[in-house]
Order: structure tokens, then C-alpha cells, then sequence
């Protein structure tokens, strides 16, 4: 063996690097999916030492709905889940969206108003944060907010 056989090109480099980082991909998948399972993953249940991996922001309507009446702060306001409508959606969904489109109804607390169309950041008491695109209902309900998870 050659002492340049050793030496190492920027395409054994490459590849190298690449597959270290597929084989890293791998191995967090690997461990999100058995901390998911160990969990309960997906379910609303929680234990009181921690948070559960349940990510809202991605959440399908199941979970949403085992949320009604539960109160998200977000910065000066308070906002109360209301209700989940789902939505009609007609045709195969592609792999990996939520099984259907619906609507979340959040009721902000003591009278005040939200201005519309703008992306909030909410907190929920067990859950934590999330980023939500949130909508007014309309001069009817000046103090209903309307978010679509499609």
C-alpha cells in the first residue's frame, strides 16, 4: 500500500462526511420514534414531571379536540379554545399532512380584541408555544379568532 492511497480527496471527504451524517439522520429518527412510543406519541396524556412530545403546531384533529376549554396565553391576551369544525376536503391527502383539514375557535378573554390575519405565538399551559396564523371572525364576533390547520 502506497502512502497516497491514505490520503484523503475532497470526494472521499465528501462522501464520508455524507454518510456520517445519513447514519446520524438515522439514529435521531431512530430515538425520536422510541421516545414518541415511550410517551404515548401523539396522545394528549401527560405526566406532571414533563412535557410530552406532542407538537401542537402539527397536532391532528383528535388531539385538538381533546383540547376544548383550555385557556392559551399569548402575549397580552388570553385566548380559550371554543370549538374544532372540521373542514371538508375532498381527495387523497398527500403522506405525512393531518388526516383532515378543521378549524380551531379561540374565544379571547375579558372583551379585547386581536387584529387579524397575523402569525401569534400561544402558549399552552401543558404543551408549551407555538406559532399560529389566526384570523377574526368578523365584526359579528369581535372576539373570536379563527385559525385553519389543513
Amino acid at each position: 500500500m502506497k502512502l497516497t492511497d491514505l490520503h484523503l480527496s475532497r470526494r472521499r471527504t465528501l462522501v464520508a462526511l455524507g454518510g456520517a451524517a445519513v447514519t446520524a439522520g438515522a439514529v435521531f429518527a431512530a430515538s425520536r420514534t422510541t421516545l414518541l412510543s415511550q410517551s404515548g406519541g401523539g396522545s394528549s396524556t401527560s405526566t406532571s414531571a414533563s412535557r410530552t412530545t406532542v407538537n401542537l403546531a402539527t397536532a391532528n384533529y383528535d388531539t385538538w379536540l381533546a383540547q376544548v376549554g383550555t385557556k392559551f396565553s399569548g402575549g397580552i391576551y388570553s385566548l380559550k379554545l371554543s370549538g374544532v369544525a372540521p373542514l371538508l376536503s375532498t381527495g387523497v391527502r398527500p403522506a405525512g399532512l393531518r388526516d383532515r383539514a378543521f378549524a380551531l375557535n379561540f374565544d379571547v378573554a375579558a372583551g379585547q380584541t386581536m387584529a387579524g390575519d397575523l402569525i401569534y405565538t400561544i402558549s399552552h399551559p401543558q404543551y408549551g408555544p407555538l406559532q399560529i396564523f389566526l384570523s377574526a371572525a368578523g365584526p359579528q364576533m369581535p372576539t373570536r379568532m379563527i385559525a385553519v390547520f389543513n
